[in-house]
C-alpha cells in the first residue's frame, strides 16, 4: 500500500513572495480569472505596476501554480503553471491559492494534481460559505492526500504527462487555423458560388443584388419563396427521467450542430410527430440577443429526438437543399440581417418564423451548385471532425495516464517500457 501524504507536503500554500527590492513601477504580467482556462492553461495580455498588489490582488512568482478558489471557477478546473510568466513576479485575481513547489520538488508535478478529477472532487467538498460565494480553504490543501513520489520521478511523470498536453495544443491550434480557413471559404463560396468547373466565380460573373455582390445566376428572393412552412415544437413540460422521446431545447444546438449531451424527456405519444428526420433543420427563435437565430441540422438516417416549441422545423421546397439553408442560415452576414427582425422579450428575443421568411436568401439556381457549395464545406468540416477525433484519443490517454501514474497505480517503469 503506497504511503499518503497532504498534497501540502510537496508545495507551500500561499507563500508569500517579496518583491520589496522591485521598483514599484516595474511592469508586470497580470493574471485575471478569466485569463484561466478551464482544465489548466492560461493566457493574458494584461500587463500593471507591481505596486498594484498594494490594491490587494494576489502576487505570485515565476513557477508558482495557481488555483481558483471560488465557485464555479474550481470545479471547472481553473488552474495554472506560471512558467511562461515574462517577468519573475504577477499579479492576478485575489480568488486565486498560490502553490509553490518546495525544493527538490517539480511545480510541473504539483500542477498536474490539480487537474486529477480526485483534487477537483475533494475541493468541491471541502468549499465553505453561502451559496454563490462557496470558496476552497487554504487548509484543504493539508487534508488532499496523495501519493508519496520521490523528487526524482516527479519530473519524469510530469515529462510524459506534458508531452500529451503538448501534443492535444497542437491539435488545438491546428483545429483553429482550420476553423478559421472554413469561415473564410464558406464567405466565398456564398458570395460567390463556384462555376460549372468547380472554381469560384470571377468578378464579371457577379452583380449587385439585394443581398450584396452574388453571381447573375442566383436566385434572389424571400426565404419564404423556398420555405414554405414552419412548424413549432412541443409545449408540453419535460422530464429528467429517461422516459419517453428526448426532446432538444434552445441550448442543444451549438455551433451549429446537435448537442446531446443534455436532454429532457416526455412521453412518446405527445411528441412523436415532433422527431426530427434525416436532414431536418431546426431554427432557434427564442434565446438570448447573442444566441437567438442558431440553426442545426439532423444528419443521421434514424429518426431523431423531438423538439420543444423556442424551435422551429423548416421545411424546404424542392428547389432548396436543406444542407444548403442550414449553411446559409449559420452565415455571420445571415446572422446579424435576421436579427435585425427580433422582438424583445423578457430577458429574452424571439425572431417570429413569418418574419424570417422575409428574409432575402441568394441561393444557386441548380441544386448541383448548392450541392458542391456543401460539399467544399463538408470537406473541411470532415477534417476538422477528424481532428477533433484525435484529441478525443489523446484526452482519453492523458487522463488515463495522469491517473495511474499519480495514484501509483502503475509503476512508472511500466509506463516508460510501454511507451518504447
Amino acid at each position: 500500500m503506497p504511503e499518503l501524504v497532504p498534497l501540502s507536503r510537496f508545495a507551500e500554500v500561499n507563500p508569500s513572495a517579496d518583491a520589496s527590492m522591485v521598483p514599484a513601477e516595474t511592469p508586470v504580467s497580470f493574471i485575471p480569472m478569466a485569463g484561466v482556462a478551464e482544465g489548466g492553461g492560461w493566457c493574458s495580455t494584461e500587463v500593471r505596476p507591481i505596486s498594484d498588489s498594494h490594491k490587494g490582488y494576489t502576487l505570485f512568482r515565476r513557477g508558482d501554480v495557481i488555483v481558483a478558489k471560488i465557485t464555479p471557477c474550481f470545479e471547472n478546473g481553473k488552474v495554472a503553471l506560471l512558467t511562461g510568466l515574462e517577468s519573475v513576479f504577477g499579479l492576478g485575481s485575489t480568488e486565486f491559492h498560490i502553490l509553490r513547489a518546495k525544493p527538490g520538488n517539480d511545480p510541473r508535478f504539483v500542477y498536474h494534481w490539480t487537474r486529477h478529477p480526485d483534487f477537483l472532487r475533494a475541493g468541491e467538498a471541502s468549499m465553505t460559505g453561502s451559496a454563490g460565494q462557496r470558496r476552497v480553504p487554504a487548509a484543504f490543501f493539508d487534508r488532499f492526500e496523495v501519493v508519496e513520489t520521490d523528487g526524482n520521478e516527479q519530473p519524469l511523470i510530469a515529462d510524459i504527462l506534458d508531452a500529451i498536453d503538448k501534443t492535444i495544443m497542437e491539435i488545438d491550434a491546428l483545429i483553429a487555423k482550420l476553423r478559421t480557413v472554413r469561415l473564410g471559404i464558406v464567405d466565398d463560396l456564398l458570395t460567390r458560388g463556384l462555376n460549372s468547373t468547380g472554381s469560384p466565380r470571377g468578378s464579371t460573373e457577379l452583380v449587385l443584388t439585394e443581398a450584396g455582390t452574388r453571381p447573375a445566376s442566383w436566385k434572389v428572393s424571400p426565404l419564404g419563396c423556398f420555405v414554405p412552412r414552419a412548424e413549432y415544437g412541443t409545449n408540453l413540460s419535460m422530464g429528467d427521467l429517461r422516459e419517453g422521446l428526448p426532446v432538444l431545447r434552445m441550448n442543444n444546438i451549438q455551433d451549429g450542430e446537435f448537442d446531446l449531451s443534455d436532454l429532457r424527456y416526455a412521453p412518446t405519444p405527445a411528441v412523436e410527430r415532433f422527431r426530427l428526420q434525416k436532414n431536418d433543420v431546426l431554427f432557434n427563435r427564442t434565446n438570448s440577443w447573442e444566441h437567438v437565430g442558431k440553426a442545426a441540422i439532423w444528419r443521421r438516417d434514424e429518426a431523431g429526438p423531438a423538439f420543444a416549441s423556442y424551435l422551429v422545423r423548416l421545411h424546404c421546397g424542392n428547389e432548396l437543399l436543406p444542407k444548403f439553408l442550414h449553411l446559409w442560415l449559420n452565415w455571420a452576414p445571415v446572422q446579424r440581417a435576421i436579427r435585425q427582425f427580433a422582438t424583445p422579450g423578457v430577458q429574452q428575443v424571439n425572431i417570429n418564423p413569418t418574419n424570417l421568411r422575409r428574409a432575402v436568401i441568394a441561393m444557386p439556381d441548380t441544386i448541383d451548385e448548392q450541392q458542391a457549395i456543401v460539399n467544399r464545406v463538408d470537406a473541411i468540416a470532415a477534417t476538422i471532425d477528424h481532428h477533433r477525433g484525435e484529441r478525443g484519443k489523446l484526452a482519453n490517454l492523458r487522463n488515463g495516464l495522469r491517473d495511474d501514474l499519480l495514484t501509483g497505480r502503475v509503476p512508472l517503469v511500466e509506463v516508460r517500457e510501454a511507451a518504447e
